[in-house]
């Protein structure tokens, strides 16, 4: 009996100082029901009593689910769920259309200068054959018979 009791003791004691400790490094803010300074007298006052009373009534609730805390905003679990994923291939595809237009426009472009410069080429070639035989016609008369 008295080895239960003195492992009660040293049970009680490192409770009451665990209690202390964890009530000194928790925030101010995040104290709940009374202030910080209150709940370390009243750990020190009663302590096996304000101890319990520390656990279930002044310490913070950061882990777990019970309390009013705010739930973390839900991330995305897929690609086609994250909106900036979704939002960067838009603008990829955006991009890539831009891409093959201009380069249709380059193409057309080029081809349109292309034919431009041929038809220049055949131009004065038509024109000094064109010119070739009106000379010849125009010396043979309104018939088109070509007299020596």
């Amino acid at each position: 009996m008295p080895r239960l009791l003195l492992f009660a003791a040293i049970l009680g004691v490192a409770v009451i100082i665990y209690a202390l400790i964890d009530c000194v490094m928790s925030r101010k803010h995040d104290v709940r029901s009374i202030s910080k300074t209150a709940w370390f007298i009243i750990i020190l006052i009663l302590p096996l009593i304000g101890a319990g009373m520390w656990f279930l009534l002044g310490r913070p609730r950061n882990e777990g689910p019970s309390g009013p805390r705010r739930p973390a905003p839900r991330k995305p679990t897929a690609p086609d769920d994250d909106p900036a994923f979704l939002q960067n291939l838009e603008t990829q595809r955006r991009q890539q259309a831009r891409e093959q237009e201009r380069h249709r426009r380059e193409q057309e472009q080029k081809a349109g200068e292309a034919k431009a410069r041929g038809a220049d080429k055949d131009t004065p070639a038509q024109d000094d054959k064109k010119d070739g035989e009106g000379n010849d016609d125009a010396g043979s008369g309104s018939t088109g018979v070509h007299r020596p």
